[in-house]
């Protein structure tokens, strides 16, 4: 296997698995705020209306757990987003070295 390919496929499996954790202990965070009996002073984009605790939007619950745990929840978007950054550009890195192969048919 060449090297590059080695760290291409070892970054993106220690990202993966650094997001795993870091949304496993987010989630389990924001699944905390239905039983608060507060919950509803910790809502931003849910309509105030909502009457039951399962009503809350996911977003909310989001912004609840950056507010507990602010780190694990920065370390969980950052992650998703260095895994989407990688990606698109090994992609446009595979496209470009497409587009300047010149392929004839004989």
């Amino acid at each position: 296997m060449k090297k590059r390919g080695f760290f291409k496929l070892y970054s993106m499996l220690c990202l993966l698995s650094v997001f795993g954790y870091s949304y496993w202990a987010t989630s389990w965070t924001a699944s905390q705020l239905p039983a608060l009996s507060n919950w509803k002073s910790h809502l931003i984009f849910t309509p105030r209306t909502v009457v039951a605790s399962k009503d809350i939007y996911e977003i909310d619950m989001f912004l609840y757990a950056l507010k507990v745990v602010p780190l694990m929840a920065s370390v969980c978007l950052l992650s998703l987003l260095m895994m989407i950054g990688i990606g698109i550009y090994y992609v446009k890195k595979q496209l470009s070295y497409v587009g300047e192969k010149k392929i004839t048919s004989s």
